[in-house]
């Protein structure tokens, strides 16, 4: 009976190994594509921020500054 539960552990332990090494790999995999596209769009909005600013003619519209209640 001893034999037949050491058996079935060094049986498990390849399959329990397998899973392990299945789920590192898929996590690694989600989160360097996350991270990896994450850093590309905050680049490309860094550069099209940086194009729109140097590129462009945006002019900004004066405004009236009041201080305070307006005595008529």
């Amino acid at each position: 009976m001893a034999e037949r539960g050491r058996n079935s552990r060094s049986a498990l332990l390849p399959l329990v190994l397998l899973w392990l090494a299945v789920h590192a790999v898929l996590l690694a995999a989600f989160l360097g594509a996350k991270f990896l596209l994450t850093k590309t769009m905050v680049m490309v909005l860094l550069v099209a921020g940086a194009a729109v600013f140097l590129f462009t003619r945006i002019r900004a519209l004066p405004r009236k500054l009041t201080h305070g209640a307006v005595i008529q």
